[in-house]
Order: structure tokens, then sequence, then C-alpha cells
């Protein structure tokens, strides 16, 4: 079990101690980790931690109330199709995919079903994400003239106890890449800029990384709402050792800027006091924790979870459209919004 799947499964105890966990395991050589990602065992053992190991065959003829989609990226569909069938409310860890095959398929058989999807993007729970929507939204720094944003951090120290080579982010069969590992990024642009109109990506793999991916890409997206346009720049790379993670937005009449490293937020309206927001949590897991707390409520009401399945598509949507762009060469029009 991955690093994002353990985490979930701490969570998931800590929320609730009743519930009862099943796994379909493909490997069984993965470390067990602590909260912060740390080695506490060399090997993840599932009987210690209570889940109930039961093979693929077997969990397709079962119904569950959640199934967590956790494998590598290019797995997803697969997976989420099988439990979908089966009248099982998804999680999948983001991205939905690789490609947009079944995408369709799988959006059958959520309606028909009746069931609920929610799509691994935590920072759409973020405060700080709702305050930025809330200032653009209410106008209270004028129309936006251009924002940035940018996530770099070197691939080798994502996950240091594993060798980063055999990771899904350095394998195209995978599904990895800077631009669907990263894509948190184009999801909350998404979420707080409403309609991309084009796109254009230039990168590639720059590095002596030992990948066949792209470990470098800058994103032009052209947004528009209402009647405004304006550029957002998305910044995404394997290669900064140092890791850099934040989003400045410069509006008619102030700029706002989130450091998602440190976490913290300054909103500078001209001629007048910043103010500076501190992080409301105390540790990194305390957004997973709250994510999966309003999932998991969301799933027993039987209603539609903040992260869905239809902005996880639309984010697909975009990264794809930034790897033809850069496949290509040329700007892509998003026709799909």
């Amino acid at each position: 079990m991955g690093s994002i799947g353990q985490r979930h499964l701490r969570n998931l105890k800590k929320l609730n101690k009743k519930y009862k966990f099943f796994a379909v395991r493909k490997k069984s050589i993965s470390p067990q980790l602590n909260i912060d990602n740390k080695v506490i065992n060399k090997k993840f053992s599932s009987k210690k931690n209570n889940i109930n190991e039961i093979s693929e065959k077997n969990s397709q003829s079962r119904k569950f109330h959640a199934v967590f989609v956790c494998n590598p990226s290019s797995m997803h569909l697969r997976s989420s199709l099988i439990h979908a069938k089966n009248g099982s409310n998804l999680f999948i860890e983001k991205p939905l995919s690789n490609n947009m095959r079944q995408i369709e398929r799988l959006k059958q058989l959520i309606k028909l079903n009746k069931i609920k999807c929610a799509v691994g993007y935590q920072l759409r729970y973020h405060p700080f994400l709702k305050k930025i929507k809330d200032l653009i939204h209410k106008n209270k720094l004028g129309k936006i003239k251009k924002a940035y944003l940018r996530n770099s951090h070197y691939l080798p120290y994502h996950h240091k106890y594993e060798d980063y080579r055999k990771g899904y982010a350095a394998n195209n069969n995978l599904g990895g890449g800077v631009i669907l590992c990263f894509i948190h990024e184009i999801d909350y642009a998404n979420y707080l800029f409403n309609k991309p109109l084009n796109i254009i990506c230039k990168g590639g793999k720059k590095s002596k990384l030992r990948i066949d991916v792209e470990d470098f890409a800058k994103l032009k997206i052209n947004y528009q709402i209402k009647k405004n346009k304006f550029p957002v720049n998305i910044h995404l790379d394997f290669l900064e050792k140092k890791e850099k993670r934040y989003c400045k937005i410069e509006f008619e009449k102030g700029i706002v800027q989130w450091n998602l490293k440190k976490d913290y937020l300054i909103i500078n309206k001209f001629k007048q006091k910043k103010i500076f927001l501190k992080t409301p949590f105390k540790k990194r897991n305390d957004l997973f924790l709250m994510e999966i707390n309003k999932v998991m409520k969301k799933f027993e009401k039987r209603l539609e979870p903040q992260s869905n399945f239809k902005n996880g598509v639309s984010s697909l949507a975009v990264a794809l459209a930034a790897k033809k762009s850069l496949r290509l060469g040329k700007k892509i029009k998003l026709a799909i919004f």
C-alpha cells in the first residue's frame, strides 16, 4: 500500500473506529509509513493494520460503502469501473486517469447506480482557497489582471524511502509526468478562475533524471470570468531541490499571495494595510483529514462531494490539453467547458 493509501487508511480509522477495511494489493513490498511519511516498518502488514486482503476477483462481487482507488493513475479508471458497476461510492485519487478513454462510461455508471464520486483534490477544502474565491466572486480587489502559480519539487525527494525511478511519477506507462503529478495547480486554477479558454504549454524533459516523462512544464492558460479575460501562468517542475509552491494573483486594486509550502496568505489591497493570515492547520495531515471527513459525510447523506467527478474530468481535460500542446508545439482550444 502506497503513501496516499496509507494516509487515507489512518485518517479513516481516526474518524470511525467501527469501519471494516478490505484491500486489493498487487504488491506487498511497501514500507509502513507514519503521518510524516517516515518509514516505521520495512513492510506494510495488512494483518497488523486490521485489513482483510481480498483478491481483485473477490472484490468484484462485493458492494462497499466506499472504495478508495489509490493505485497508479493509468489504472484508476479500470478499478473505478469495476466498483461503480457494483454500486460502491468512489474516492479516486488525483488525477482521474492519464487519458479520457472510459470517462464517459464511468459517468454513465455513476448516474445509473446513483453513486457518489469524490476525487482527491484536498486543496478544494482549504479555507485559504475559499477565501481567495470569495475575494474574486465579490470583486473586492477589482478585475484580475494575471496570475502565476508554481509547484517545484525535486522528484527524488518526493518519497525518499523509495527509488524514484520505480514510482508512477517517473513512468509514462503508469500515468506519470510533472503535468499529471502536479495537477493540483490546474485543478485549483479551474476552481478559482472558472472558464479556461485555451492553453499553450512548453517544456519537456530537461534533467538527467532517469525518467521517460516531462520534468518541466510552463503552462499559459487564458481564463474568462464574465467579460474579463486574463492569463494564468503555471510553472511545474521536478527539478527544484528547495521546494517552492505558491500562488500570486494581481488584481486592479491589489495583490493576493498564497504560500502553499509554509501555508500563509497575504491580501494586499493598495493604500490599505496588508492582511496576513496564518495557516489554520497544526499539521499537514489536518487538511487530508478534513477532506476525508467531509467526503464520508457526503457519502452517508448521498450528496455530491465538493471535489467531485465533474471537476476531476475538467482538470484532467486541461492537463491532457497541456500535454498535447507540449507534443504539438501549438495552442490548444479548450472546448469542453
